[in-house]
């Protein structure tokens, strides 16, 4: 994984997701495609392992993150 911005390191940007996946709540499961539905703590271990999965997770929450500083949830 490359970083998404100067000063932004890639650990810093794999801290930022586990932080948020931390935020969620412990029976929640997110569904990764065809890789399946994941627990939060499965979803840790697979970024911490950097593994596809944890790169898959990755990349959609930068996603997210970056609508949301464009503002693209905001505009209808």
């Amino acid at each position: 994984m490359k970083s998404q911005s100067p000063g932004i390191s890639d650990e810093e940007i794999r801290k930022l997701v586990i932080a948020r996946l931390r935020a969620l709540p412990s029976a929640r499961k997110i569904s990764i495609g065809a890789d399946g539905a994941f627990t939060k703590e499965e979803l840790i271990d697979r970024i911490e392992k950097d593994d596809r999965v944890g790169k898959k997770i990755i990349e959609v929450q930068l996603s997210y993150l970056q609508s949301l500083k464009e503002q693209r949830f905001l505009e209808e």
